[in-house]
This record gives C-alpha cells, sequence and structure tokens, in this order.
C-alpha cells in the first residue's frame, strides 16, 4: 500500500512540474522505431503500457537531434525536424490519457566516442547547441512535460564533459561548458519554466576520466547553471557498469546519487532497483528520485501493485539480460525473458468458451501457460513433480538467486487463481486423463545427456551437484562440457575449495551467452583460476581419471581428477503422449534453450487456448 512506502509516493517537483510520485522510467532503447527515425505502433504502446502502470514519469528513449549523422541506434527515433511532429503528438496524446504522468523525451548525439570532441570546430560545435535547442523546442510543442539531455553513457555531452575525450584549448575545453550553453539555449527557446533535466556521468569508471570528486563539482555546476534534475550514472567506461548482469547486487550504483548530493535540484539514483523496499530505502538515504527500467519492462504495473497493495504480485526483474542480447547484442526489438507481452502490449481476451486444459510440467514455459490459459477463463490442471522447474537449479549457482523470484511471481500468482489446480507428485497419462481435457501442453523440460560411461557412476550430472544430493569439497573436478551450465556449476563447486577445469569440444566459450554477462563470467573463471580446455571431447572415464582427445590433432589425453561432472547438455524429456487432443509441446521439452523462450512459448500457446 501506498502508506507503506511513503517516500516513493511523496509528490516531488522537477522544476515547476510536480511529478505524483518519485518513480522514473528511464530512456530504454527498444528499437520499435522504423530506420528512419519515424514511430511506430508498437513503440507509442510500449509507452503508453508503462503509463498506465501509474509511474510518474517516463523518459523516452535517446533520440536524435542530428539524424542521420547523430544517430546511435539502428532504429532510433528522431526530433530533428518538423517532419516528426506529428508522431511526437501522437504519442504524448495516448501517454497524457493517464492522469498525473509526466512526460520527457532524452535528446542525444551519439557524438564521436573514438576520437573525442577536439577536432570539432567551434562553428560546428555551436551547431549542436542549436541542434539540442531546436529539439528541445519541438519535444515542447509536441506535447512533452520537459526535456532531459543525455550526458552520459560515452554520447556527445559525456565527450564535452570528460577530460578523456576533451583536450581543447579553445572556451570548449571547459569541461562543463557545451552543457551549460546547451541549457542555456533551451531556455530561451522554450522559457525558463520548461524543465530540462541531464542524465550525467558522475564517473567514466576509467583512469584518467571523470572520477566521483569530479562528477560532483560537474553535478553543481550544472544545477547551478538550471538544470532541473540530475540523474547520476555512468560514463565512458564498460557497458557493464550500467547494462549490468544478473549478478550485481540490487541498487549497486545508487552510491553516485548520494555522493553527488545534496544539491539544489533533485537527484535520481539508478541501477538494478527491483523491489519497493528497496526503492524506499534509497530513497530515504541516498537519492530523490529512483529510475525503474529493466522494473518496468518486466511488469509496467509495478508502481500500481504497490499501491493497490499487490506487491507480492510483482513480476520482478531477474536480470536475465534478455532485453540487453535484444537491443545491443542482435540489434533487434526488445524482448522481456520474465514478460513475453513486451512489444505485444495486449490485454489478454477471455476465451469463447472455458475448457479444461491439462499442463505437465511447472517449469517457466508451464507455469506462463497456466497463468495466460486461466486468464482465458480456462480450468487449468498443472501437474508438476518441481514447481519452477529447471528455475529451482538455476538459481543455485552464485549471483543468480534473482531467478527464484520468478518462482515466487508464479507460485503468487496461481495461487489467486480459483481456476488453477496444482497437482504434485509423478503423473501419469492416467492421471490427466481423469479430468478430460479437451487439451494438453506438454512443458516437461529437458534431462542431462551423458556418455554411456556416465551409466556406470563414474560421472555425476550437474543436476546432482546443483540439488545438493552430491557433496563435492576440497577435490579435483573436471567438468566436461563448457556452456552456460558447465561455468555456472564450476563456479558453484569453486565456493566449496575445489580445483575445478572445464573441458570443452569447441573452441567458443559461451557463444549464446549475452555479450556483457559472457565478460562478467568469463573473468569470474580467471579470478577463481578455473581453466576451460577448448578443442577437447570426452571419451572415457576411470576411477580418478577422465580421457580427452585433442579434436583438432586426435590425440588423447589423461586428465587426473577426483570427480567427473557431466555438463555436456540436456535433451528433451516428453513422458508420454496422448492421442485424439489438442496437444502442444512448449519450452525445453520441444528444444532446449533458455528462460525466455520457455516463457514466450508458454504465452503463447496459453494465448491460443
Amino acid at each position: 500500500m501506498k502508506e507503506d512506502y511513503p517516500k516513493l509516493f511523496e509528490p516531488i517537483n522537477i522544476g515547476k512540474v510536480q511529478l505524483m510520485n518519485r518513480a522514473v522510467f528511464p530512456p530504454i532503447s527498444t528499437n520499435f522505431a522504423l530506420e528512419n527515425g519515424r514511430l511506430t505502433e508498437k513503440f507509442v504502446k510500449h509507452y503508453e503500457r508503462r503509463a498506465r502502470g501509474g509511474v510518474g514519469l517516463i523518459i523516452v528513449e535517446n533520440t536524435s537531434i542530428d539524424f542521420p549523422e547523430g544517430k546511435h541506434m539502428p532504429f532510433q527515433p528522431r526530433i530533428d525536424s518538423k517532419a516528426v511532429l506529428r508522431d511526437w503528438e501522437w504519442l504524448t496524446f495516448e501517454v497524457h490519457k493517464y492522469e498525473g504522468v509526466k512526460l520527457s523525451i532524452e535528446l542525444a548525439h551519439e557524438g564521436w566516442k573514438k576520437i573525442g570532441v577536439d577536432y570539432l570546430s567551434p562553428e560546428k560545435v555551436e551547431e549542436l547547441v542549436e541542434k539540442f535547442a531546436y529539439s528541445a523546442r519541438l519535444a515542447m510543442e509536441a506535447g512533452f512535460d520537459m526535456v532531459e539531455i543525455q550526458g552520459a553513457h560515452g554520447l556527445l555531452v559525456n565527450q564535452f564533459l570528460s577530460p578523456l575525450t576533451n583536450h581543447r584549448d579553445d572556451e570548449w575545453g571547459e569541461p562543463t561548458r557545451f552543457a551549460v550553453e546547451v541549457r542555456k539555449r533551451i531556455a530561451e527557446e522554450c522559457g525558463r519554466d520548461f524543465p530540462v533535466t541531464i542524465r550525467l556521468a558522475v564517473d567514466d569508471f576509467l583512469d584518467g576520466g571523470i572520477n566521483l570528486s569530479m562528477g560532483r563539482e560537474i553535478a553543481l555546476e550544472l544545477a547551478k547553471a538550471g538544470y532541473d534534475m540530475i540523474q547520476a550514472d555512468v560514463g565512458l567506461g564498460p557497458k557493464e557498469k550500467r547494462l549490468e548482469p544478473m549478478h550485481y547486487p540490487q541498487a549497486w550504483r545508487a552510491y553516485l546519487a548520494e555522493k553527488i548530493r545534496p544539491l539544489p535540484v533533485p537527484v535520481a539514483a539508478v541501477g538494478m532497483i527491483r523491489e519497493p523496499k528497496v526503492a524506499e530505502r534509497v530513497l530515504e538515504t541516498q537519492a530523490d528520485l529512483v529510475v525503474l527500467g529493466r522494473t518496468l519492462i518486466a511488469d509496467p504495473d509495478w508502481v500500481k501493485k504497490i499501491a493497490e497493495g499487490k506487491e507480492h504480485l510483482i513480476r520482478r526483474c531477474i536480470g536475465c539480460s534478455e532485453c540487453i542480447k535484444a537491443v545491443h547484442d542482435e540489434k533487434g526489438p526488445i524482448r522481456c525473458g520474465a514478460n513475453a507481452n513486451v512489444g505485444n502490449e495486449e490485454d489478454i481476451p477471455k476465451a469463447p468458451r472455458k475448457r479444461v486444459i491439462a499442463i505437465i510440467g511447472a517449469g517457466p514455459g508451464g507455469l506462463e501457460a497456466s497463468r495466460v490459459a486461466a486468464l482465458r477463463g480456462h480450468e487449468v490442471h498443472l501437474f508438476y513433480e518441481v514447481f519452477g522447474g529447471q528455475l529451482v537449479l538455476a538459481k543455485v549457482p552464485p549471483g543468480k538467486e534473482k531467478i527464484g523470484w520468478l518462482i515466487e511471481y508464479y507460485r503468487n500468482v496461481l495461487a489467486e487463481m480459483p481456476n488453477v489446480h496444482l497437482h504434485e507428485g509423478k503423473v501419469s497419462k492416467e492421471d490427466v486423463m481423469k479430468f478430460n481435457p479437451e487439451a494438453v501442453v506438454i512443458a516437461s523440460g529437458a534431462k542431462p545427456f551423458l556418455p554411456c560411461s556416465g551409466e556406470r557412476g563414474l560421472i555425476t550430472p550437474f543436476d546432482r551437484i546443483l540439488r545438493g544430493e552430491v557433496k563435492v569439497e576440497g577435490k579435483e573436478v573436471l567438468i566436461g562440457g563448457g556452456g552456460l551450465v558447465g561455468v555456472e556449476t564450476a563456479l558453484y563447486l569453486a565456493q566449496f575449495n575445489n580445483r575445478v577445469k572445464i573441458i570443452k569440444r569447441s573452441p567458443a566459450v559461451l557463444p549464446n551467452v549475452e555479450r556483457i554477462t559472457r565478460g562478467y563470467l568469463l573473468r569470474e573463471l580467471e579470478e577463481k583460476g578455473i581453466p576451460i580446455l577448448t578443442g577437447r571431447s570426452f571419451v572415457s572415464a576411470g576411477e580418478g581419471y577422465a580421457i580427452v582427445e585433442n579434436t583438432e590433432t586426435g590425440e588423447k589425453e589423461m586428465i587426473k581428477c577426483d570427480v567427473i561432472v557431466g555438463a555436456f547438455g540436456m535433451r528433451p524429456y516428453v513422458p508420454f503422449v496422448i492421442d485424439g487432443i489438442e496437444y502442444h509441446i512448449i519450452g525445453d521439452a520441444k528444444s532446449v534453450r533458455n528462460i525466455a523462450s520457455a516463457v514466450k512459448e508458454g504465452y503463447e500457446v496459453g494465448r491460443k487456448l
């Protein structure tokens, strides 16, 4: 309830514009716009859906003020001419249907990160200042309540601010001069009462760049120059510091806001704020507003659910980085591992008639299929041995605890659906048919694959390790398989004073893992002294050793070890087939992939039933 989180629901002013609460949806790139920078229905619906959830301020993703020269992303929107004004009027109209929600837009120019701003002529610099001011005027005319300047993440304004990219000896060599002139010109174009905020690099996380001491000085100077709110963020440094993998703790970046306070204007904290109790704590001690990016991607009703006393029904972002993989690695439209409705933003309609649906397996696919089918009005019977399926194992390795949030979400949501009936224990075809289902969904997941010699007990499947059925401490361990499961099992075992090696057939390590998470995991392996021996194929196992073959030379070698753990992969598992009725196979039971694929297929099949 609101009274449980008084700081979160306390109004606050950005300049002369009042926000109804202190939750901010930040400018997260979606790739929902067209390549020419024009908006699409999907783009507009995305922001309209976040507005419906009751957030105080929405800041539209970084938008080009200079198209195409300053374009930053392949499907980045633009606000550089009157030709696109109607697009933005469409967006502001849809968002402002929701009383109290305020709307901003981030004005951005990519700049020249690799070479900095030294080579720009003074005339070019002044032209860029004018472009920011012109775009701000367009935003005001389109109905935005304010604008934000992108002054972080290594883009143009950050390049002027940082000593790593600005070595000019003229007036523009003064770090804050460009940002100050942008604010001044916007005031001249839009009036001083039109608020301008800045997403500010207060730490570059690079030697010789902006540090926190400098960041505070910059923030104070920009606040005095008229910026109405400062979002304390990361500068030129690695993407891992702003697109954090799951393993980072909640609100770890909030200290950036804390360290630049107090200022004469509000300060916003960013960085993996997932739970209302964490947001409230940040607001009590570190910042004036909380920025909830992936949090509101996973659950656009986060604020509304808290206000209505339904905090237990929040679908918390688990940090799976599926959104990052989609936008930054694949250059495609954003998606969410926990929320398959991202990009659709549709309400789930009732089915033409109620049916009895049997769902086998309570992993992410089966749980989502159950939720959606129940929302459609069906009578759902969910059969399972383990509630959560493979999620129960996935949350065990170090830093993966957030995956447990998804299990909690489904347990809480399904408990409030009277038309969902849970059946725990081993299930047979006869158990299912007792309820005369009209459709069956098989979401029974997958089982570990082991070489034949594993049957003699010389190879321990990884799942027995992660379940705690087999304890391994102070041993020489060889893990067969260097995919995500093998790597995370290795990191888990390293906690117990084991000396671990990994063998992998192919030379590519974690090729299907989002690259920021991949980099994090490889660094963890290096720090813990866990080698990955690539180009090694498992041949056989014996007592105290394994025989592997070099895939290039064909030479065999013996590796001494006390324990061999099998993480060679998984194979789909379908316990039985029921003929004569509607039948669907989803998730790993269909093809072994990841959480996002299972949730998506669960959503889709539930929507069709």
